[in-house]
């Protein structure tokens, strides 16, 4: 069995050297340059192709769907893109993909939910709310709310000053309605209609603050019938709301 050399206390130590690799300053620059090019084509190419989207979805609501598919095909295509417009990808990492692929979602998001609202398109319907009858009758003038009750959890007609709801309107030509309604849009409100029971559907006038109002005598009502209210509001871009009433507000004879 062969003995293990004894080392001499006289022999020299051997001495160690770190030397890191050599820095190629040429290529880490070339190679910084190409992901920063990378990010910045990526970022107008999402706004090039959100501008597409948004604009095949203001135009028409029914191409929400393949607008967002522009965004994917988007994404995919990125890897055959980038060689077309002499981008270098072949040293990208998980990471430099990951994060081309995140800036452009974001960016075409972005770009294609700020062409979907003001003052590029407009989606959103106009409002309806607070709705009250004022009824002017021989000594006074009282109002009818349409409020929520939270205790029912319905909507319903309420006699704002504690008056039995069945006794505040008759069919008397010495009562005379005031039916109004608060009506606003974001853009291009058209002239809000009313419609009383079913009939056909009438102009109502601007009274300010977005409260627009529709007079009427009660000589029309029945008791039978009510009084039945459904309000229709439109804006230029072709949104509408309807607010249908319910229930009718009780009228006595």
């Amino acid at each position: 069995m062969a003995k293990k050399r004894r080392k001499s206390d006289n022999e020299p130590e051997e001495d160690y050297e770190f030397r890191p690799p050599e820095f190629d300053e040429k290529e880490f620059i070339r190679k910084e340059m190409g992901e920063t090019r990378s990010v910045i084509f990526t970022v107008a190419y999402a706004v090039v192709l959100g501008a597409v989207a948004g604009l095949l979805s203001a135009a028409d609501r029914a191409f929400m769907g393949p607008a967002f598919l522009i965004a994917i095909a988007g994404m995919v295509s990125l890897k055959w893109v980038y060689p077309m417009f002499k981008i270098d990808s072949k040293a990208f990492q998980k990471r430099n993909w990951l994060g081309n692929i995140g800036t452009f979602f974001f960016t075409f998001l972005a770009i294609w939910i700020l062409l979907l609202n003001q003052p590029f398109a407009d989606f959103a319907q106009p409002t309806v709310k607070d709705v009250t009858v004022w009824v002017d009758r021989p000594g006074n003038i009282t109002a009818i709310d349409y409020k929520f009750a939270s205790a029912q959890g319905v909507y319903q007609w309420t006699a704002r000053y504690g008056e039995k709801l069945d006794q505040v309107i008759r069919a008397n030509e010495s009562y005379h309605l005031n039916l109004t309604a608060k009506i606003a849009d974001n853009k291009g409100l058209k002239n809000p209609l009313i419609s009383v029971n079913d009939m056909d559907y009438a102009s109502m006038t601007f009274e300010g603050k977005n409260r627009w109002g529709y007079e009427m005598n009660a000589t029309s009502l029945t008791t039978t019938g009510g009084l039945n209210i459904r309000i229709s509001a439109e804006d230029e871009s072709g949104n509408q709301y309807v607010l249908i009433i319910s229930p009718t507000i009780p009228v006595a004879a």
